[in-house]
Parts: structure tokens; C-alpha cells; sequence
């Protein structure tokens, strides 16, 4: 009898086991892709990555980020304070959440210094934002993180 008593528990907490590992794979059975596309390039392009944000940093402008449910707003002023205006401003929209899905968007100036788009997230929850702004020769490149 007590040998029984023991086969029994160990195979108890040998399916007990199982179902727990059944359990947890079911859980993280999740198909979002948590790899960047494009790692790789990004990686090798580092050193003109990092030159550019510097040289976007001794530029002096500051971008303020706002994504509504309705539409993407870059707000772009100089070191000064005085709204960029006349700036041709691009953005890149992904949600942390899911790797896969990049939004590039256009933005039109719709006051000075203050460009906008019509831009619906498909998803709430944070977003990273990488502004590129161009004016003439000055090239300003900026990344925020923000939630609609």
C-alpha cells in the first residue's frame, strides 16, 4: 500500500508538471515579431547614425511629439525657441508592441513650426516616433516615445 501511495505521487507531480508546461506554452504561443526589421542594416549604418544625431544636436532645434487617435503633430522649434517653419517633415510611427508594424507618415505644416497629418494608430499603448526634418541644409533627426 504505501508503495502505491508513492508511484502515485510521483506520477502526480510528473502530470501536474505537464500540465503547468502546457500551460505556459499556450501563454506564450503569442505570434507578434519582436525582431526590428532591418537590425542588421541599422546596426552597420551606427556610425552615421550617431553623427547624425549629433550633428542634430549642436543644430539645437526641439521636437515636441503629439499622436492623437486622429493625427500626428511635430511641433519643431530652434535653440532660440522661434518656430521652424518651411521644414519638409517625415515621421516614423511604430508601436512598441509589435515590430512589424512601421507607419511612415508625411507631415504638411499646418502653422509655423507646427506640421500635421491625419494618422489613426492601429493599436493603443506606446509608440516610438522618429522625426526627420529637413530645411534648405539643416537635417534634424530626433526620436520620442509617446502614447496616443
Amino acid at each position: 500500500m504505501k508503495g502505491r501511495f508513492w508511484i502515485a505521487f510521483v506520477v502526480g507531480l510528473l502530470v501536474t508538471n505537464a500540465v503547468a508546461m502546457g500551460a505556459m506554452i499556450a501563454q506564450a504561443g503569442d505570434p507578434t515579431p519582436r525582431v526590428l526589421p532591418d537590425y542588421y542594416k541599422k546596426a552597420v549604418a551606427f556610425d552615421e547614425t550617431i553623427a547624425e544625431r549629433r550633428a542634430s544636436a549642436e543644430l539645437g532645434w526641439v521636437a515636441t511629439v503629439t499622436l492623437t487617435g486622429r493625427d500626428a503633430q511635430v511641433v519643431l522649434a530652434d535653440a532660440a525657441g522661434a518656430p521652424v517653419a518651411g521644414a519638409a517633415v517625415d515621421v516614423t510611427i511604430r508601436p512598441r508592441s509589435r515590430a512589424d508594424r512601421l507607419a511612415a507618415v508625411t507631415l504638411t505644416e499646418a502653422a509655423p513650426g507646427r506640421y500635421a497629418a491625419a494618422f489613426a494608430p492601429g493599436q493603443r499603448g506606446l509608440h516610438e516616433i522618429e522625426v526627420r526634418a529637413t530645411r534648405g541644409a539643416e537635417r534634424f533627426v530626433t526620436t520620442a516615445v509617446t502614447e496616443p
